[in-house]
């Protein structure tokens, strides 16, 4: 009995890091008819076959995930939620594969292709037939007219009326670079209910989504960033008055463009779209590499007071609009209450003492995190250390509270942040008592491969390393997993998720996209 118990929670979440995981997991499904309809997530996000070398063991490891396990493993699972690829299967994923998980599964909420970008992904997607709503309601009359039984036919009718991917309401195709854009007119009109839409570096066409999104959804993730074949009319047109849009219902928007290509919105365009933005509740804003001056920081500020987390990486900002913006100039001394991460990689005009300048002035302001040039950064922080900030004193009398300590933190040098360790935390006390001056040569290099022993006992010395909490708003890709550590109440949580991704719901290569430097 507690075996039977213990399979619905150890197959709800299947991830799978090698072949080897898959096949078991295969052959067990295979053995026993009930276990598959416990599955509810297929995670790929740090599946890899890939290794240093190509050995004979690997070669036919690799043959364990194949077109064929993996479309024989959904046949088996009819009550799946996720399924999150990811390049590593791309050429795995055929129309098969996808036939199944865009046609056979009616409960499905959420569907990831993250980097899934080679010739054959492309094709099967090219040659997957999605039938249309007025299809499958002709198919389901004619079909009508041939059942007598009642309950039958209302069994018959929920079944048709969920393959139209009415439960859909996460999709990513962030890096899906080769797709063309006839996929996303065949895809996009069945979304009626999506919520969460990553569309980052693929060739869809502001057309295509302003003609062929559902004005049912209500989008609160939209990933526009590095669509090079969005036009100006329609893009504007989309932001300001497709309903999917212009709900209030947007919380997470990322527009970002790569610096050296020329943007559909100028910065006429860009104030003008903003201005007419309804997103009142809009927390997370990427303009990467639009042309960002003070009227539309001006507009930022009035229309969207929300935001905690804001990306104007290689703009031509000046300081003092910053500072304006910040409320840190001399004469408004009340920051922003809910800005919390501020990116500003690629400004000119910011060097590393005004950095030191701005972090003083916002020195009471909720500001937790900043993303700079990582050599800057660097040296400010004591080569990758930490940096001790004491606010402006302004009266002789008055005193103030301990200074704050920002840190350093690289992502393997693609991106690089301080961030504000909390008055609570232990780090905090040990380097402002003075005890944290060894902490390089006496704490082992944990991103190493060496494995380091207990002398005394023999034991193995393992260090759990905690990312920082900012990372969530440094994110650059829609997240669309619950994460296998937040399955309490998991079902209701997909209408009332967070914002920002939860801890451990980006890993793998799903992580490096979320936090690569492009």
């Amino acid at each position: 009995m507690f075996h039977q118990l213990s399979l619905c929670f150890l197959y709800k979440y299947a991830i799978f890091n090698r072949p080897h995981s898959f096949d078991k997991f295969l052959t067990n499904l295979n053995k026993n008819n009930q276990i598959g309809n416990f599955v509810e997530f297929m995670d790929f996000q740090q599946f890899t076959s890939i290794g240093l070398g190509r050995t004979g063991r690997m070669n036919q490891e690799i043959q364990m995930v194949t077109s064929k396990t993996i479309s024989k493993a959904l046949s088996l699972t009819p009550n799946l939620l996720e399924f999150l690829a990811s390049e590593n299967i791309q050429d795995d994923l055929d129309v098969n594969v996808l036939d199944y998980l865009f046609n056979g599964l009616n409960r499905i909420k959420a569907l990831d292709f993250c980097g899934a970008s080679s010739e054959s992904f492309a094709r099967a997607f090219d040659e997957l037939i999605i039938p249309d709503i007025q299809t499958q309601q002709q198919q389901q009359d004619e079909d009508r007219m041939m059942i007598d039984d009642m309950s039958t036919l209302r069994s018959y009718s929920y079944q048709v009326q969920n393959q139209n991917l009415s439960n859909l309401i996460k999709l990513s195709f962030h890096d899906c670079s080769n797709l063309s854009n006839d996929v996303f007119v065949k895809i996009l009109p069945h979304l009626i209910n999506l919520k969460r839409l990553d569309l980052n570096h693929t060739s869809i066409t502001s057309t295509t989504l302003l003609q062929h999104l559902p004005t049912s959804c209500k989008l609160t993730h939209l990933s526009l960033s590095r669509c090079s074949k969005l036009t100006t009319k329609d893009l504007i047109a989309f932001l300001t008055t497709h309903p999917s849009v212009t709900q209030n219902s947007l919380q997470w928007l990322n527009l970002q463009v790569d610096s050296n290509v020329v943007t559909p919105l100028s910065d006429v365009y860009l104030l003008f779209t903003l201005k007419h933005l309804q997103a009142s509740n809009l927390k997370y804003l990427n303009l990467g590499g639009l042309p960002v001056n003070k009227l539309i920081l001006l507009v930022i500020k009035q229309n969207f007071p929300q935001l905690e987390s804001l990306s104007l990486s290689h703009t031509n900002i000046s300081l003092v609009d910053l500072y304006d913006y910040l409320n840190v100039s001399s004469t408004k001394l009340n920051p922003n209450p809910n800005l919390k991460y501020l990116d500003l990689t690629g400004i000119k005009e910011i060097t590393k003492w005004n950095i030191i300048s701005l972090l003083q002035k916002c020195f009471h302001s909720s500001l937790m995190a900043i993303e700079f040039d990582y050599k800057i950064l660097y040296e400010l922080t004591s080569n990758g250390e930490y940096i001790n900030i004491s606010p402006i004193q302004t009266s002789f009398i008055e005193t103030y509270s301990q200074p704050q300590i920002w840190k350093f933190y690289d992502n393997e040098g693609r991106r690089s942040w301080i961030y504000k360790l909390d008055e609570r935390d232990p780090e905090y006390k040990s380097i402002l008592n003075g005890k944290d001056n060894n902490r390089k040569r006496s704490v082992p290099n944990m991103m190493s491969n060496l494995v380091y022993y207990d002398l005394e006992t023999g034991n193995k010395i393992t260090t759990m390393i905690r990312k920082p909490e900012f990372l969530k708003y440094a994110s650059r890709k829609v997240n669309c997993s619950i994460g296998y550590f937040n399955l309490n109440k998991y079902k209701s949580k997909y209408y009332e998720e967070e914002v920002w991704p939860v801890e451990f719901s980006q890993r793998g290569i799903y992580n490096y996209y979320s936090l690569n430097i492009k």
